[in-house]
């Protein structure tokens, strides 16, 4: 039988998600969780109070077991994953509200590569500007930049490639299309 430790599993990838969530367009590594990424950031981020929606092909069912979240729709879901990179998450993606700015979604996508576009980031976390490749469209960043436009509402996206590596776009990050 392989011993795995998921607390210390937990405690690396919750560093490497908030480590790319604080210096938007830096590049942290993930350690997988049976075999997978997906599933290794699934462990750190649920619980039995949150609620998750998953759109993909992953079979997701013994970190349900060990975790206990509550599988709910695409609007309703604290944390939404998915396969595909596609716009309509952000739009149906919850964004909080003026009393409870932190009662909104957090998108995890799973990509090939971070090699598709060229995008330039600025805000908090960032010295100046930075330049960045990211695996979505100018629709996707445009929709993304619209939901995110009233401070503090807004919805933190996460993007997974096939190696582990994560990087992240929080509220707070201006994207501009080159």
């Amino acid at each position: 039988m392989i011993n795995i430790d998921l607390e210390k599993l937990n405690r690396q990838n919750f560093k490497s998600l908030s480590d790319a969530l604080a210096m938007p367009g830096k590049i942290t590594q993930l350690k997988s969780v049976f075999g997978s990424h997906l599933l290794g950031v699934a462990n750190v981020l649920f619980f039995s109070e949150v609620t998750y929606y998953y759109s993909g092909d992953e079979d997701i069912t013994l970190i349900e077991a060990i975790t206990n979240p509550k599988a709910t729709t695409l609007q309703e879901a604290d944390y939404i994953f998915g396969d595909l990179i596609d716009a309509r998450y952000i739009n149906e993606a919850k964004k909080g509200d003026y009393l409870n700015p932190d009662f909104s979604a957090t998108l995890i996508f799973k990509c090939e590569d971070f090699n598709s576009y060229t995008y330039s980031l600025s805000g908090p976390g960032i010295d100046g500007e930075k330049e960045v490749n990211l695996p979505c469209n100018k629709e996707f960043i445009e929709t993304l930049m619209k939901k995110n436009s009233g401070y503090p509402l807004g919805i933190e996206v996460f993007f997974i490639n096939s190696i582990g590596e994560v990087i992240a776009l929080s509220r707070t990050t201006k994207v501009e299309v080159f």
